[in-house]
């Protein structure tokens, strides 16, 4: 009996006794861990080079899935960072939280940053070939017309994230900045010319192909160089940054305790 009443009030002998009840509880963590890609970048986003950051939290199973996530904090917001980190963190898998070692449901939060290499003004590099005459224009105009028109931009898809209201405004830059269809198709028949003899492109617009003409305008880099001076493409994408940035919101704080 003197053991019993010596032991019952004895401290430590209740610690231990606590010890061996208390709950052991380890939080879930990412066993794969939500990666952006660059294809999960929102283009208008991307193309104006903001970066964006967006704390999502998701619904952890007890299978190592994440489910019911959500964006809880987005910047900047209305470029469609949010629906697209939602998109990525769906892609973790997640070592369940563990209570006493049995798997249970739980929450977890983390961030989902989207960087991108801000732009910089290029001067466009000027042209230093000869000149396509006239006949040479011709060439290359027919061979665009056999192959049909250029296609038009995606401006539905480019500017979808954006809220409705800001899509007409942004799209209203877009068309006064850039080229129109025609003076596209301008720019392509001259960029075509200055890097495709006469002869292959008169070939080319009669149907006649051969290896040999494939292999003088094999890669897309040279045309692209020589249109590179008749606009000036950086600039305007830098003009269109500078009016969006004005008039809405660029800058990305750091959501806060995210895991």
């Amino acid at each position: 009996l003197s053991a019993v009443l010596f032991a019952a009030g004895d401290p430590s002998a209740a610690q231990a006794a606590e010890q061996k009840t208390a709950t052991v509880i380890v939080n879930p963590s990412w066993r794969t861990p939500p990666e952006p890609t660059l294809e999960d970048y929102p283009a208008f986003a991307f193309s104006i080079g903001v970066p964006g950051r967006v704390a999502v939290e998701c619904v952890t199973t007890t299978l190592g899935l994440v489910k019911d996530c959500k964006a809880v904090r987005e910047t900047p917001g209305g470029l469609g960072f949010g629906p697209a980190a939602i998109e990525i963190a769906m892609r973790g898998r997640i070592s369940p939280r563990r209570v006493d070692g049995v798997a249970t449901d739980s929450r977890i939060l983390t961030n989902i940053p989207f960087g991108t290499d801000p732009l910089v003004r290029v001067q466009p590099k000027p042209w230093r070939g000869e000149e396509p005459t006239p006949p040479h224009l011709a060439a290359a105009e027919a061979y665009l017309a056999l192959m049909g028109k250029l296609p038009e931009e995606d401006y539905d898809a480019l500017l979808a994230p954006l809220p409705e209201a800001r899509r007409a405004i942004v799209r209203s830059w877009i068309e006064e900045l850039f080229p129109d269809r025609e003076k596209a198709e301008a720019m392509f028949i001259r960029g075509l010319a200055r890097t495709v003899p006469q002869g292959t492109l008169e070939r080319w617009s009669s149907g006649v192909f051969s290896e040999k003409d494939l292999s003088e305008f094999s890669d897309l880099a040279d045309l692209q160089a020589a249109m590179e001076d008749q606009f000036d493409s950086n600039a305007a994408f830098l003009e269109l940054r500078r009016r969006y940035c004005q008039d809405y919101d660029c800058s990305t704080a750091r959501p806060a305790s995210a895991r």
